[in-house]
């Protein structure tokens, strides 16, 4: 009598909590595989969503411009890169210390996805790391011009101002009417006596316009999520159809002042011809688009059209200036 091989026993049937857990397990392991998902889990993304590398790319940009078209190209050439190194340092420092400063405020309100809030950097970490572009930008300030580390200090002294006090103030436009005064000042302080002493003031009221056009500007956007959050900025107090309208009334008066500076004190006009062109066609097309229908997505449009030619604005006057 033959044997037979006695026949394996069969698989239990799987459970349908393990076909879900599998299909978890496969569907997670297929996310892993994608780059895109590799590179937003990297360590390095939380960070550079608190340090703001295209707003620091464009004050440094705009910083060196600055220094060369303020001495008329007659310059150094290590003056820009020193004053670009200072502005971008001061500028990362001050991302750092106001998302620490936000912290609590944003986990409060619809801004939990950024870094602190979600958990993916610490306030503490945040403030430490903060010492060393402030410390590299105190460095390189006042070793070669101590006028420019304390105009340096004051634009750092007014950016954690408005996120301690006035971020969801009225006099939030304050701050950065200030620094659109400092930074061009700083640029003056760089070059020395080459400057034109009768164009020095004048950076004040262009300054203050360009830079409280910039706020007003770049806040027009988020005017229904900082409704929400509770903030009561000057836009809120005008009104969203005043706001808007006051808005382009500030940056024509800035750009009013800067041809009429130049008419009055001395200078090149055609430095303006191109930054002016710009803003007058560009803001009708702006105007006529908000005039048809007022979105959000209207004003983020103005905001990636218009806000990036305003530091433009301050280099070419000073150039013109320059000139006289």
């Amino acid at each position: 009598m033959s044997s037979h091989p006695t026949d394996p026993t069969p698989n239990p049937p799987k459970l349908p909590a393990d076909a879900e857990s599998e299909a978890r397990d496969a569907q997670q392991a297929e996310l892993n595989r994608d780059w895109r998902v590799r590179i937003l889990r990297s360590p390095l993304v939380p960070w550079m969503e608190m340090l703001r590398p295209y707003t620091g790319f464009w004050m440094q940009v705009s910083a060196g411009l600055m220094v060369v078209t303020a001495a008329e190209g007659s310059v150094e050439w290590g003056q820009p890169f020193i004053y670009c190194a200072i502005i971008v340092m001061f500028t990362y420092t001050a991302a750092l210390v106001n998302g620490a400063l936000d912290a609590e405020l944003d986990g409060n309100t619809s801004r939990l996805w950024r870094p602190i809030p979600a958990g993916r950097v610490s306030v503490r970490v945040a403030l430490i790391s903060a010492l060393f572009p402030f410390g590299l930008g105190c460095a390189g300030a006042f070793v070669h011009n101590w006028r420019v580390g304390v105009i340096a200090l004051a634009m750092l002294a007014a950016a954690v101002l408005y996120h301690v006090l006035w971020r969801g103030s009225v006099l939030g436009v304050l701050v950065w009417a200030f620094v659109g005064v400092l930074l061009p000042a700083g640029a003056i302080q760089m070059v020395g006596d080459v400057f034109p002493s009768a164009h020095v003031l004048w950076i004040i009221p262009i300054g203050a316009l360009t830079g409280a056009g910039a706020f007003m500007l770049y806040k027009l956007p988020d005017y229904e999520r900082d409704d929400v959050d509770g903030a009561r900025s000057i836009l809120h107090w005008l009104g969203i159809d005043t706001a808007v309208a006051m808005t382009w009334a500030v940056l024509a008066a800035a750009m009013a002042l800067s041809a009429a500076s130049i008419n009055l004190s001395g200078g090149s006009l055609a430095w303006l011809l191109g930054p002016l062109l710009y803003l007058i066609l560009v803001g009708l097309f702006c105007i006529w688009m908000q005039m048809t229908r007022l979105s959000e997505i209207r004003l983020r449009l103005q905001r990636y059209l218009i806000l990036p030619i305003l530091p433009l604005l301050l280099v070419c006057w000073l150039g013109a200036a320059s000139g006289a």
